[in-house]
């Protein structure tokens, strides 16, 4: 019954602090359109980007199905940011329960995520920071639904049951990364 509560309340700091790192991306990427105006080459670079991301989230998917590790023959570790992020939440991980949640929030919402680039790189084309930031706050609302009903509700399962479930999210995350990257692929070409 604790953990669950904890679970709850635990998640609505996380998801505060990771709406907060949204609003910070917005101000940033927004501030950022209004130095690039109306810049053609924009438009190539943000497709390469989105393209860049999608790989980088097949590859989180495929870490996280764990397939790498029972191949044998690859072993994918996070490198750069991404370690970086990891680390942080370790860390951050060794608070109590009501001090970490926000913090580890503000942390995880620098994850790398191709959905988060695209409405970064739309933050940006909006030039203006008030209106990025607002771009990113509407995102990061629509998602805490989802986030708070799936993040409370791993509480209530096995850690057998949450570490599958964690599985064939990664083969999701792979679909996803693969179906967005093929979009991306053909709007760039």
């Amino acid at each position: 019954g604790g953990g669950r509560r904890r679970g709850f309340l635990f998640h609505l700091g996380y998801t505060l602090g990771r709406l907060t790192t949204y609003v910070c991306i917005g101000l940033a990427a927004g501030w950022l359109g209004t130095l690039l105006g109306d810049n053609a080459t924009f438009g190539i670079v943000s497709q390469a980007l989105l393209i860049l991301a999608d790989g980088v989230v097949i590859l989180i998917g495929l870490r996280t199905t764990g397939l790498f590790q029972q191949l044998g023959f690859l072993r994918l570790e996070p490198a750069g940011p991404v370690k970086l992020l990891s680390d942080a939440v370790g860390a951050l991980l060794r608070l109590p329960v009501a001090a970490a949640a926000y913090p580890i929030g503000l942390v995880m919402g620098f994850l790398p995520c191709g959905f988060l680039y695209a409405i970064a790189l739309a933050a940006v084309g909006r030039g203006s920071a008030p209106q990025g930031a607002g771009i990113m706050l509407a995102f990061g609302l629509g998602t805490v639904p989802a986030m708070l009903m799936f993040g409370s509700a791993v509480y209530w399962l096995s850690s057998r049951i949450r570490s599958e479930l964690l599985r064939w999210a990664g083969f999701l995350v792979v679909a996803v990364g693969l179906y967005n990257g093929w979009q991306h692929v053909r709007e760039f070409l």
